[in-house]
């Protein structure tokens, strides 16, 4: 048929075979690396399947509701709990093998399912996650905030969260007890710096009083009559956390460079730039500049204080409207796949995991 052609229309012919040639070669190429790169939320063969525990409040003796995502092999499946449509079956079994262990700590006044999507991002990625509900400081029941069963109490919950995760016949025998991460958002920040070794120094709260006019969270706590329920509670760390990821962490005003010099673990830390709850300069970028070792930190900006938050469902979205609304021009599920892509990379990386 090319004998058909001009010489010319020929030679032009045949460059643009040759061009398409390496077009579909190199097309396919990318495809194939990008099913087999760990680089997306989805980076493993896994899907997700859950348990939930309850747990002993290691501060008060009551219970203490946690959920752990872990990897299976089981079909992919959606569980609705409450408000929250998590993607994990219940009681899938386990796939086979050992993996790190990622614990969360949620905001004042927030639920463990409020992290969903990324503690079953990381479980499709070969994690196991956790999150507890943290007595006294829930969506149900925040009686305790502003008091020691707040700044003191959480970090015992994360370590009695550890302990019980450990210690479950189902999904202790999983994890690898020499790679263990957290991550935590606003109040779940703060817990997270507490137990990887700061020390909150509260006498320091005067100077940001006296700089700042109004922040919710402060004048709430200055107005609680009873700050210190429990006297003999001290503040816990938890060596066995290597590695740590902080979402816009709260009472950053606490802290200075004494009482975070102890932190010596990697550090990934996202502020934000519209955040409208924690005033700029006292919190996440305070942090940031204070830390013995510097954290990789990103700022994202436009996007408000609860950004942090899954998604929400319709049903939650005319529930919490305050938790569920962002900023014009901020696409949440979009930032969650690239929050949870980073999470994975920065723990794999930090906990010396390969893909």
């Amino acid at each position: 048929m090319f004998a058909l052609l001009p010489n010319d229309e020929f030679l032009i012919y045949r460059s643009w075979c040759k061009q398409m040639k390496f077009f579909v070669l190199a097309l396919l190429g990318t495809l194939i690396a990008g099913i087999a790169s760990p680089v997306g939320v989805r980076a493993a063969e896994f899907e997700a399947g859950f348990v939930t525990l309850t747990l002993k409040d290691p501060v008060e003796g009551g219970p203490m509701p946690a959920i752990v995502v872990y990897p299976t092999k089981a079909e992919a499946g959606k569980t609705t709990l409450g408000p929250f449509t998590i993607s994990a079956t219940r009681g899938s079994a386990p796939a086979p093998g050992s993996y790190p262990l990622i614990v969360f700590s949620h905001g004042t006044g927030g639920s463990n399912l409020g992290h969903h999507d990324s503690l079953t991002a990381l479980a499709q990625a070969g994690f196991v996650a956790a999150a507890v509900e943290h007595p006294r400081d829930n969506y149900r029941d925040d009686s305790g905030f502003g008091t020691d069963l707040q700044v003191t109490g959480r970090p015992h919950h994360i370590v009695a969260l550890i302990d019980g995760v450990l210690a479950d016949p189902i999904v202790g025998p999983l994890i690898d007890r020499g790679r263990i991460g957290m991550a935590g958002h606003s109040a779940g920040g703060y817990t997270s710096l507490v137990i990887a070794g700061a020390v909150p120094n509260f006498a320091l709260a005067k100077a940001y009083r006296e700089a700042v006019a109004f922040d919710p969270y402060r004048q709430r706590s200055d107005a609680v009559k009873d700050p210190r329920r429990k006297p003999d509670l001290q503040i816990i760390a938890d060596p066995r956390v290597r590695a740590i990821v902080l979402m816009a962490p709260a009472i950053g005003y606490a802290f200075d460079k004494a009482a975070l010099e102890n932190i010596r673990i990697p550090v990934r830390l996202y502020r934000l730039s519209a955040d409208e709850m924690l005033p700029q300069g006292w919190h996440g970028d305070r942090i940031a500049q204070l830390l013995p070792v510097s954290p990789e930190y990103v700022v994202l900006e436009g996007a408000g204080h609860f950004v942090f938050l899954a998604p929400c469902s319709w049903t939650l979205a005319l529930t919490a409207k305050q938790i569920c609304t962002d900023p014009p021009g901020i696409d949440r599920a979009a930032i969650h796949e690239k929050l949870n892509s980073e999470m994975i990379a920065f723990f794999r990386r930090s906990l010396d995991v390969r893909p």
